[in-house]
């Protein structure tokens, strides 16, 4: 069974818009009821903030890791670029930071990584719905082995930031989630996962704990 070691922290956390945003509070409301969850659009809140969610959205701007658009969609250069100025603010201040999805690869790219931009037509490799990712490092310590996860992204990391670790890929090979103190990133949706499987409460708790 598993243990809710956050059940009586009470926290604020600042959250990015998302794609996923019924999720996420059904999540919260759920499984940390004393958590108050805040959408914040400006890096000026980071401060007042415990931790910082950024969830799932459109592609990236390319031109933001230095290459034209080639295959990437519905990109909006405003968002993007303000979202990325929260997350330098967030890694500065060291407010423990998770993405998923879009918000793992803001991630990468804050730190100077790049995307493939088609995983089908640039790497040959088209993601199924759902597949296998094994876990590695701190990822196997906090999640085991591998896992049945869910991928609605037709993009993923190409070069991966420096200072970041890899802590789960797919079987053929592809990045899916990476680490480093105080910051997570994770290629598909923990939040609707959850709802099947408690594990990923501990990658929560993993974040909500300071992401050490």
């Amino acid at each position: 069974m598993y243990t809710f070691i956050l059940s009586s922290m009470k926290m604020q956390i600042g959250i990015l818009e998302s794609s996923r945003k019924d999720d996420i509070r059904d999540l919260f409301g759920t499984h940390y009821p004393q958590i108050t969850c805040r959408v914040i659009n400006s890096h000026l809140t980071i401060g007042e903030m415990d931790a910082v969610l950024a969830g799932g959205g459109p592609d990236l701007t390319p031109s933001l890791y230095g290459q034209e658009n080639r295959a990437s969609r519905g990109v909006n250069p405003k968002r993007d670029m303000g979202e990325l100025a929260i997350i330098e603010a967030v890694l500065a201040a060291r407010v423990p930071f998770l993405g998923l999805c879009r918000g793992a690869q803001l991630l990468n790219v804050a730190l100077g990584g790049t995307l493939w931009q088609d995983l089908e037509t640039e790497r040959g490799s088209p993601h199924p719905e759902r597949h296998l990712v094994r876990f590695s490092g701190r990822g196997a310590q906090r999640l085991g082995d591998e896992a049945q996860v869910n991928s609605t992204h037709h993009q993923g990391i190409d070069r991966v930031a420096s200072g970041l670790e890899i802590i789960a890929t797919a079987e053929d090979g592809l990045p899916e989630a990476w680490y480093r103190p105080g910051a997570i990133g994770v290629q598909f949706h923990p939040e609707t996962l959850i709802k099947d499987d408690l594990r990923w409460l501990q990658l929560f708790d993993w974040w909500l704990g300071g992401a050490a």
